[in-house]
């Protein structure tokens, strides 16, 4: 593959040593006809390369992976003492392996009615700040995907999924009048806008009157009405077993570390009967609904990776990548890698969607220590599991201010919102390849490896001085892993607002490049255009325009504010230097 760096490099951070460094636009103009020259001889079929299924195993072996790890979930001692009908409602906890809700509620009742609400305000909204919308078509497909397989893992089980369009808080309480439901049980969010929703169905569901005998007991004079029963769920340690209050939390992701794993267990994954049923008797239980009856944008993955939603599909993804290709025990070696399927675990969206519970990864992991070997990749799958735990943790502490423009610390610092800037940035046009390989990525598949993310953050806050929040929201909008708690809190950390100040860190794009692409080929797949490139093996071959679109930016990019600086290093407000990564 051809050997690249970005064009600019006369305006990096980081100066470089550049013998082909131009001296006007005009050499810029001669640079591309010489670069579209090579594009209209290249083969066009580098640009057909199919995509790849995650996970990439045929429908009967997932099917049996699904049938032998419920198998050995089950337990025949779980036995039902409660009575009435419960209604489990699925919010992001789209399984039925270790779902707390679902078990709660099982054992709480003589009938299970499992709910799921299409919202609107999650479907159809745009962001706070930027209006993109909240969910993209690659999300929405995803989770399309999940409905649907947790759909069919509750028919075999002996329930069903009632899905319904609307708002939680006008569904949920007509279900629990009509089925006389004691109370509803659902996963306990942290951010304010599901803890918003939360609040309404719980106000809704206190005007809600049942009859006495649906043997809820209740305290003389007060409403026999449903409650709304908030389940902890999610996160690999759980909140209750804590070694410190949630307002003492420590800001510093290391210190949370070594005092959970010091202090805290962490609880078996709850086992249920085989069985779930009866179901309610329902004679129209709802629809998949399709990308558009989400009123999203359908979108095709072509190229890359492509991500099939489902508890099945998590399932056979954590059994393919720990015990089919054994590639557990070298995940902190390849983990830093952004091209194909398995230099990382790639369970993120399926956590994101509550697919896959992070308490079966890490029995699994610890499984797998047992059969064949614990290293240090075996730790580090769980080291990462506990940075999830964190900036979970992390917003119930700090609340909203995960989201606002200074982050939790209340950072004062002078951001732009240059619109041509962020555009050439989101639709991989800035002509730094790295960084619009990243992006193409991005938007064709709705996934970027954990290097890209912090590389492209890196760009867009430091070197461009764009206001982080729209680099956050446009991840909100693509991402298939996307949650709130750790797509902010990422932000935050890599914009240098956020709680623990100590990981401010500037990336060298070319370093980077050379680092984690020193072949190209990463940046080949995703910019094929730069395939037919003089190949110059160990070093980088500068100052090119990789298509006509970065062209159009040059002005933009050379003339505006940090781009246009030549620095050695970047500082922050109290002149501290940040370390070039």
């Amino acid at each position: 593959m051809a050997i690249f760096c970005h064009p600019f490099s006369f305006l990096t951070p980081k100066k470089l040593i550049n013998p082909l460094k131009p001296t006007s636009t005009f050499t810029y103009i001669n640079l591309h006809i010489r670069f579209q020259a090579m594009n209209s001889r290249s083969d066009s079929s580098s640009s057909k390369v199919m995509c790849q299924m995650v996970p990439g195993l045929d429908t009967n072996e997932k099917e049996y992976i699904l049938d032998q790890t419920f198998e050995r979930y089950t337990s025949k001692m779980v036995k039902r003492n409660g009575k009435g009908t419960a209604i489990v409602w699925f919010r992001n906890d789209l399984r039925v392996l270790d779902n707390e809700v679902l078990f709660k509620a099982w054992v709480d009742s003589e009938s299970v009615l499992p709910v799921y609400c299409v919202d609107p305000r999650v479907f159809q909204a745009s962001t706070r700040y930027f209006g993109f919308p909240k969910t993209g078509g690659l999300r929405g497909q995803f989770i399309i995907e999940c409905l649907a397989d947790l759909k069919k893992n509750l028919m075999k089980r002996g329930l069903n999924l009632l899905i319904r369009h609307g708002k939680p808080e006008e569904i949920i309480p007509t279900l629990a009048k009509d089925f006389a439901s004691h109370a509803v049980y659902a996963q306990k969010e942290t951010c304010s806008e599901e803890v918003n929703v939360e609040k309404l169905v719980s106000k809704a569901l206190r005007r809600v009157q049942l009859p006495h005998s649906t043997g809820r007991s209740t305290s003389q004079g007060s409403a026999n009405s449903p409650t709304l029963q908030l389940v902890w769920g999610g996160t690999l340690y759980h909140l209750d077993d804590l070694p410190f209050s949630t307002n003492s939390i420590p800001d510093v992701y290391t210190q949370f570390r070594k005092s959970v794993e010091a202090k805290c267990s962490i609880r078996s994954c709850a086992k249920i009967s085989m069985s779930l049923g009866p179901a309610p008797c329902i004679e129209d239980w709802g629809c998949v609904p399709s990308v558009e009856q989400l009123g999203l944008q359908p979108q095709e993955v072509s190229k890359g990776l492509r991500f099939l939603g489902g508890e099945t599909a998590a399932l056979s993804r954590v059994y393919e990548y720990f015990w089919k290709k054994d590639f557990l025990k070298i995940y902190k070696e390849t983990r830093n890698g952004m091209l194909g399927p398995d230099y990382s675990t790639k369970f993120s969206p399926w956590l994101a969607s509550g697919s896959l519970s992070p308490r079966f990864i890490y029995e699994e992991v610890k499984r797998y220590e047992k059969e064949r070997l614990a290293n240090d990749s075996t730790y580090w799958v769980l080291f990462e599991l506990i940075w999830r735990d964190y900036f979970r943790f992390i917003s119930v502490k700090y609340g909203n201010s995960i989201f606002h423009l200074g982050g939790p610390r209340n950072v004062e610092r002078r951001w732009n919102q240059d619109q041509r800037l962020f555009d050439s940035w989101r639709n991989g046009c800035t002509g730094y390849p790295l960084i619009d390989a990243n992006m193409k990525e991005l938007s064709a598949t709705g996934f970027m490896s954990n290097r890209g993310r912090q590389i492209v953050c890196s760009f867009l806050v430091r070197d461009m001085g764009i206001d982080w929040r729209m680099g956050a929201e446009w991840f909100e909008t693509f991402l298939l892993d996307y949650d709130p708690c750790s797509n902010y809190g990422n932000w935050t950390y890599g914009a240098g607002v956020g709680n623990d100040p100590r990981e401010d860190r500037y990336f060298s794009i070319p370093k980077q490049a050379q680092t984690y692409d020193p072949e190209g080929e990463y940046v080949a797949y995703w910019l094929p255009q730069l395939q037919k490139l003089p190949k110059r093996r160990g070093t980088f071959l500068e100052n090119y325009t990789w298509s006509k679109l970065c062209l159009s930016n040059l002005e933009t990019l050379m003339e505006t504010g940090p781009l246009r600086q030549e620095k050695t290093v970047m500082e922050d407000g109290g002149g501290r230097r940040r370390k070039d990564t």
